[in-house]
């Protein structure tokens, strides 16, 4: 594939600028640092943590390393002294929960090493919430079809009283099942939300993963509301914000039941997404949490534009939907408002 020269001058003028991300600090607090001294008024708390050897080239995942990984990032972002607390300060022992993962784009990957690293993410996020004795049965992993979750290399379970793990329809193409009658309006649109958020759960934790989008610039947590809705396709107008990403994300029972964004940046696609193209991977060895969408989104916008720049290719200028989020309230864009924690394991 040809590249496009891009001087570094001008990656650092547009980051500058506030419309592509901001760079990746790296002040490795975490070992000898309390996290509490890097929290400043007003903005908001982004903790990436990072270990070299927690997935391969491959895309072989060490489960013990991602484990270690998120409940650092969790115990980082919350303050807190111990695992148990750190959870226990976004979800309580008697809530149902939910997990919202993204598994689309992966006909690529089918039958590759690169599927590990969806399912080894939810296994340690659902390990940490078994630390406040929350039982399977008020659990479950969801996305847009089982198929899609099938090829990211789940097992569907429908079962009450276990672990369920399901779409919102049965194929990608398929009918949409299960969604709320009730119509929010976003724009001139409007659009139903899934009864996975609306009833059966107290709350939920989204998980994002790191790569592009052709038409939003990145698939990130703002984004991945598409799967909570059952009309996504009529949101994609002007880079999908004529209405679209920021509004969807303005939706009350969306906005206010979602506690927690643990992203998967394990893997990250640079170029091409939403698909997965095994030449456009790299393994970024990373677990971002936070409760900010906007914020999260740019500071994984950062990570795949500083990746871009490596590459020799021109920066994702297109993920307009992150001003306009924050312009809605949703969150920080700002430079000067994200406050971002580095922690390198070793």
């Amino acid at each position: 594939m040809k590249k496009n020269h891009y001087s570094r001058r001008n990656f650092i003028k547009t980051l500058a600028s506030g419309t592509a991300a901001i760079p990746v600090m790296s002040t490795i607090p975490g070992l000898k640092t309390n996290a509490s001294e890097f929290t400043l008024q007003n903005k908001s708390r982004i903790v990436l943590v990072k270990h070299p050897k927690v997935i391969d080239n491959e895309g072989l995942v060490q489960q013990t390393l991602v484990n270690e990984m998120i409940n650092r990032a969790i115990l980082t972002l919350s303050d807190q002294k111990t695992v148990i607390d750190a959870w226990g300060q976004y979800f309580s022992k008697d809530e149902k929960i939910s997990l919202k993962i993204n598994t689309l784009g992966l006909d690529n990957l089918m039958g590759t090493s690169y599927i590990q690293h969806f399912n080894s993410v939810s296994t340690a996020i659902i390990k940490g919430l078994q630390t406040l004795s929350i039982e399977d049965r008020d659990l479950f992993i969801w996305d847009r079809s089982d198929e899609e979750i099938t090829n990211a290399g789940y097992s569907i379970s429908r079962q009450e009283g276990t672990l369920r793990i399901m779409g919102t329809r049965k194929q990608r193409r398929g009918e949409p099942e299960g969604f709320d009658q009730h119509s929010y309006p976003v724009g001139s649109l409007s659009t139903r939300v899934h009864q996975f958020i609306t009833e059966q759960c107290h709350s939920f934790i989204n998980i994002p993963v790191l790569k592009t989008h052709r038409i939003a610039g990145i698939t990130g947590s703002l984004k991945n509301h598409y799967g909570s809705i059952n009309n996504p396709r009529e949101f994609h107008q002007n880079n999908a914000t004529n209405p679209g990403i920021p509004e969807i994300n303005a939706i009350p029972v969306i906005r206010n039941k979602q506690k927690l964004i643990i992203a998967d940046a394990l893997l990250g696609v640079y170029e091409g997404g939403p698909r997965w193209n095994q030449e456009m991977i790299w393994p970024f060895g990373g677990i971002i949490a936070g409760t900010d969408p906007v914020a999260m989104d740019t500071v994984l916008l950062s990570i795949i534009n500083q990746k871009r720049l490596e590459e020799e290719l021109e920066p994702i200028e297109s993920a307009i939907h992150l001003p306009l989020s924050e312009k809605l309230g949703l969150g920080n864009h700002q430079l000067e408002n994200i406050d971002l924690i580095e922690i390198n394991l070793a």
